[in-house]
């Protein structure tokens, strides 16, 4: 991570508080977009591991996602579950805050939402669940 940080500050750019972590992402195997978020993912600086299987939802029903707020891959991170293409800020907010909830969830094929401009970051609905129930967690 230190390596991580002195490139960064050398070439200029920044790196992602939560760079670096391990992710485990479950995917659907016969879903060709699901490496497009691992590649995004390891772009910023996360180590992803996809596990390909036919019941990858199995891990999200288990954290008690709603069937609606499953998609074509589930992603693990320090106890976390979080489905959907779900941008880089809205995890490092939920590691910063640790909240009690099960996960995050950004339902429906949003492929371009890891890229969205800062101010459409805004307008993106992205849910959290627990088992008290589900509401949005926004950036703010």
């Amino acid at each position: 991570m230190k390596l991580k940080f002195a490139t960064a500050l050398f070439f200029g750019f920044a790196v992602p508080a939560y760079a670096g972590q391990a992710v485990t992402l479950y995917s659907n195997p016969t879903c060709s977009c699901c490496q497009d978020y691992a590649d995004y993912l390891i772009a910023n600086g996360y180590e992803v591991t996809v596990v390909l299987r036919d019941d990858y939802d199995k891990v999200a029903r288990d954290a008690g996602m709603p069937e609606h707020g499953i998609d074509c891959h589930v992603a693990v991170m320090e106890g976390y579950v979080m489905s959907g293409f779900i941008p880089v800020k809205f995890i490092e907010k939920l590691m910063a805050e640790r909240p009690g909830i099960s996960g995050i969830a950004l339902p429906g094929m949003r492929m371009e939402a890891p890229d969205m401009a800062e101010d459409a970051l805004k307008t993106l609905e992205v849910y959290a669940y627990a088992p008290s129930g589900v509401t949005l967690f926004s950036l703010e």
